[in-house]
């Protein structure tokens, strides 16, 4: 601990994170969109999981049971850093499968 003697007011809050076994907690508040507004959307794609891709704001946005084509009003249920989920409040024009 010779290092941190010269220091003023102890050790910094860098070095306790940086020794510590618990994760910080960073928001995602830089993100053009937020958790639980709602916008209507094309979806443009499908990943592999099988939900529908779209963005918003240049944002990512994966929507659950939606396919290429759609016209759907979407409300946002997470965000992450690079991301986020959604979920079909509402569909203005579904394309069927054959």
């Amino acid at each position: 601990m010779t290092k941190y003697r010269n220091r003023k007011g102890g050790v910094y809050k860098s070095d306790i994170y940086s020794y510590s076994i618990y994760p910080r907690m960073r928001s995602h508040s830089n993100t053009p969109i937020n958790t639980g507004e709602v916008y209507t959307v094309k979806i443009v794609d499908v990943n592999e999981k099988g939900q529908g891709v779209t963005k918003i704001r240049g944002f990512l946005v994966y929507v659950f049971d939606a396919t290429v084509g759609d016209k759907v009003k979407v409300r946002i249920t997470k965000v992450y850093r690079n991301f986020a989920l959604a979920e079909v409040v509402e569909w203005l024009r579904h394309v069927e499968e054959y």
